[in-house]
Parts: C-alpha cells; structure tokens; sequence
C-alpha cells in the first residue's frame, strides 16, 4: 500500500504482476451520509468537486486543484489508478494530475488531462488503453496514450475507447465492434462529418456532428444478426430533432434536443428482445433539460433549469419512457451512473450526492451526501493513502503499509513467519499477519484494539500505535481529520 507525501507530476505506468488475485470482489461504494449538512462537520464530506463521472465499478471527481479521486473498483484491475488493486469506500487521490476530464469503462479508466493528452490506467485485454499492446495484467497507474494530442473529449464502454480532437475529427480504440480486430492503438473514425461530442456504447460510437446531427457507427447486433456492421449512419425520425448533446448507455443512446426534450434510441440490442434499431422516442418528463448523462448500463439521468435531477431506465423495450423526478436535490450541475444502480450528481457548492434506482416502477431513493475519506496530517503534511482509513467504534483505522515508515519506524516484513515488526528507538511492535495478535515490547494489547483485515489490507489502530512510537495524535472533528505530531529529534 502506496503513500504519497508530495504533489503528483506525470506518473509512470506499474504492470500488475502482483498478489492475491484470487478471486474478484465487488466494488464498495462510498459511505453516505444524511441529506442535509451539519455546519460543525463540514470536512466529513467530498468537496470542492468540480466534475464527475463514472464508469461500471467506479466512481470520479475532479477538484478545484486539478487532482483526481476514485472509489469503488474491481479487485486486481487497476480502476482507481493509484497503484492498489483493492477496491474502496471512499474517495482515494489517483496518481494524475491537471486532470479536465475522466471517462470509465467497464474495467479501464481514460483521463484527460488539461494539457489536452490522454492517459489510462486498468484493463487492457482488448487494447482498450492504447498502448499499442494487450496483456492480461492490468496497469495500475495512468500511462500516456501515444499519438494523441490537442483532445478536447473522451469517452469509453466496456472495452472501447474514444477520443475527440479539437479539430472534429474522432478517435477510436478497443474492442469496437463484434467483427473486426480490436485495434490497442488509437485509430481514426473514418466516415463521419467533423464532431463536436463523443458517446460510446458497448459496441457502438455515438457522435454529433456540428449541424446537430446525430451519427452512428459499430455493431447493430440483433439475436438474428450478430455480425451486423453499421457503417457511419444517420439518428432520424419523428421523435428526433437537432441536437445539442449526447449520451450513451450500453445498448441504447440519447440526444438533449434544442428545444429542451430528451429522445432515444436502441443503437444495438441482444436482450431482453431484439427490437427496432435506430428509432427514436421523445422522453416523457424531461422537458426544460440543460444536461444529459448516461452509463454504462441502461440508465440515464437529466438536470433540468431548476437544478432538479431526473432519471428512467432503458433496460426493458418500451414504446415510450417516463423520467422520474430525484427528490431532494435542486442545484445539480453534473451527473454520474454506474451499472450498479448508484447514480450521483454534483451539486453547485462542490459537493456529491448519492442515490439508488432500480427502474421499472421503482423510485430513486433519497439522496444522500457522499463522504469523503478520513484525512490524515504529519506534522502538518498531508498523506494520500491508496487506502482509506477508516473509523471502527471511534477508533482511527489506517493501512499497516507504509504509513509508519513516515513516522521515523523501521518496518520490517518478516515473511517466514508471516507477520510484521515495527521498531523506534526501544519501542517495539510485532503484529502476527494471521492471527493479528499484536505485542509491544512483549505486552499483548487489548483485544478491542488489534488490527483487522479489511480487502487484503491489514489495518492498525493508528493512535495507540502512533502514541507508542513517541507521537501525538489529535482528531479533529470538524475536518475530519487526524492530525500526527512527531517529537523533534
């Protein structure tokens, strides 16, 4: 387990030859808080976030300062692009920074960094970074996707990526569609006009060109076709005007018209039933729309003038789809969807709500403040832990790895016996990694304070054996925060 005492310049690609890939866990999600903000607890939640986005596993923000953070994930694929491999509760810093935008896939992660280069981090199976190679160990850390430059959009779906140029033109790489070789470097989107938005599905582009027509290209997959290519073609119909943006989720997409509605579309479809391709639909409820989001699953979601959010699902063919209102929130400026049934929206004062909705004839549940991770100080420093500590019956919780080592201890693996030592000066503490029984200078602690595994990573009650190595340690309720004073030498 990483820690960062430092500012992140341009980080270096780290292959996943690594531990315990045993078995894949499910993603965590953030730990929720109530609707409304207690004054005194202001450090207790995400904040000055400035987007947000998503892909299947995992959830991002991008703050005021440029830096990017992630939670969730998928065990041992490298989502949260902060070197771990375990998923998490809470936002944790990924190791990028100037970040403009993120866009997620189903198990890769594409950054655009402010400089207008694309970098990726995850799976890379299909070729889905754009590397110019595929392997199955995943990269950990963003790696810069070569030959891209002056990107002003991205986007990605299960295994494909794309990227839009300044200049129009659209790039595209991954697994693209059910009949050609995936391409693991970024190739040029023939066939279309110049663009001015990018949407991917899961085996299909969306883009829109700058008349406000919307263009399709990929696999119209249907049970009785699977092979089935379109090549670049046009949205149109009686439901379907001039856009102005564009949305996509697994198998369907959706375009904010001029006049404020919302349609959509099937661009591909298996399941439940084949269906009528590239027909489009007027959404019910989404009159007065200002944004429009998708995922990677079926959902969708809209902000309206009002700052009020909106949802419906697309999972099921229907003739014709309702939006449901998101009770509780009124200055929503940018959403998120997962294909875990989460969705999130950042609301105007920076910070994030969120909320479940299993469609149908479901209502979305009361939304809920996203919590951000406990902070930790050393001697005023900051430290960025690749996992979040954690707060257990108001015990401080923090990863055995690496944190110690910034206190002055010496930490020592001792992998024979599979257990750890950590010494300072005369002080000395063993932790057994199997029982975790944990001695100082030969004295067992209290049982309510032995550390605990929590996905793979070994956590230790960091007050009790902070104050053991000679350190003060404070917490700091109102920001959420603990702070660690180490003694002058």
């Amino acid at each position: 387990m990483r820690i960062k005492l430092r500012k992140f310049g341009r980080p270096r690609a780290a292959l996943a030859g690594m531990l315990l890939s045993l078995t894949m866990l499910m993603p965590f999600t953030a730990q929720a808080a109530q609707t409304e903000q207690v004054p005194g607890q202001k450090g207790k939640w995400l904040s000055d976030v400035v987007a947000i986005s998503s892909g299947d596993y995992a959830v991002y923000a991008i703050k005021k300062d440029g830096t990017a953070w992630a939670w969730g994930g998928m065990r041992d694929r490298g989502l949260l692009g902060n070197g771990s491999i375990v998923p998490v509760k809470s936002p944790v810093r990924m190791h990028i920074d100037e970040v403009k935008d993120i866009a997620g896939g189903h198990m890769h992660t594409l950054i655009l960094r402010k400089d207008g280069t694309v970098w990726a981090t995850g799976a890379n199976n299909e070729g889905q970074l754009g590397i110019g190679t595929t392997s199955n160990q995943p990269v950990l850390e963003p790696v810069q996707v070569p030959g891209l430059d002056n990107i002003i959009a991205i986007a990605a779906s299960y295994d494909q990526s794309l990227a839009l140029g300044a200049d129009g033109t659209v790039w595209q790489w991954g697994r693209k569609n059910s009949v050609h070789t995936p391409s693991p470097v970024p190739e040029k989107l023939e066939g279309i006009p110049s663009s001015t938005a990018i949407a991917a599905g899961s085996l299909t582009a969306t883009t829109l060109d700058k008349d406000g027509q919307v263009w399709i290209t990929g696999s119209a997959v249907t049970d009785m076709n699977p092979d089935r290519l379109w090549e670049p073609t046009t949205v149109k119909g009686d439901g379907m005007g001039k856009a102005k943006a564009i949305a996509a989720g697994s198998q369907k997409a959706a375009a904010l018209l001029e006049n404020g509605s919302v349609a959509i579309w099937k661009n591909s479809k298996t399941y439940p039933t084949a269906g009528e391709l590239l027909s489009p639909i007027k959404v019910q409820n989404t009159a007065d729309t200002v944004h429009l989001a998708g995922g990677s699953f079926s959902t969708f979601s809209t902000i309206k003038k009002d700052g009020t959010v909106w949802v419906w699902d697309s999972y099921m063919d229907a003739s014709e789809y309702a939006a449901v209102k998101v009770e509780g929130i009124s200055s929503a400026i940018d959403l998120a969807n997962t294909s875990m049934r989460e969705q999130y929206a950042l609301l105007s004062n920076g910070t994030v709500m969120k909320w479940h909705y299993n469609g149908g004839s479901s209502t979305p549940s009361k939304p809920q403040l996203v919590e951000d991770a406990i902070h930790v100080e050393i001697n005023g420093e900051s430290v960025d832990f690749s996992y979040p500590p954690a707060l257990v019956n108001n015990v401080s919780y923090v990863p055995l790895r690496g944190v110690f080592e910034h206190m002055g201890a010496k930490v020592t693996w001792m992998n024979q016996t599979n257990s750890v030592i950590v010494s300072k000066d005369k002080m000395k503490i063993e932790i057994d990694l199997y029982t975790l029984n944990t001695m100082i200078n030969g004295k067992k602690i209290a049982a309510s304070l032995q550390p605990f595994n929590e996905n793979y990573t070994t956590m230790v009650p960091l007050r009790f054996i902070a104050e053991a190595l000679g350190a003060k340690v404070t917490w700091v309720e109102e920001q959420h925060a603990i702070r660690i004073e180490l003694p002058h030498p």
